[in-house]
């Protein structure tokens, strides 16, 4: 009796193991156009951070923070399908940093919450410098390798 419950509970333990490991961990766009709508919404809550950080609005920038974590999950999905590992990293150090900014947003420490959000900022910027082109109608593109 005992050994059938042990296996019914290591078989159990062994088959949600198995259940998280198959279910991806975030959503990786699959065609240009949908990164582009991606970092639309990047720079959306970006904008939205910064008016929160601006007004001292702590409980609506720990929410973008949040929302923001959840974008960059994408973005490093996206960028290690493309197996670019520098740009999956910096989507991971920003996914970190926006996480930063909301645990201390939450905190109310808006000291804190900047210091990450600048943070954030400059991964932003290191992969924008290397992989981001103007279109010829003033759009943003991803630079041709």
């Amino acid at each position: 009796m005992r050994a059938a419950r042990f296996v019914s509970l290591a078989t159990l333990a062994w088959l949600i193991a198995i259940g998280f490991a198959v279910v991806p961990s975030a959503q990786a766009p699959a065609s240009d156009e949908e990164f582009d709508k991606l970092m639309k919404s990047v720079g959306a809550t970006v904008g939205a951070m910064r008016k929160n950080m601006e007004g001292q609005a702590a409980e609506a920038l720990a929410a973008d923070a949040k929302k923001m974590v959840e974008i960059q999950k994408n973005n490093a999905a996206f960028w290690t399908a493309r197996k670019t590992q520098d740009a999956a990293d910096w989507a991971t150090a920003a996914m970190n940093h926006a996480a930063e900014v909301e645990k201390a947003a939450s905190a109310n420490n808006m000291a804190g919450a900047a210091e990450h959000m600048k943070l954030m900022m400059g991964t932003c910027g290191q992969c924008h410098t290397k992989y981001r082109d103007k279109g010829a109608d003033g759009s943003y593109i991803i630079k041709k390798q």
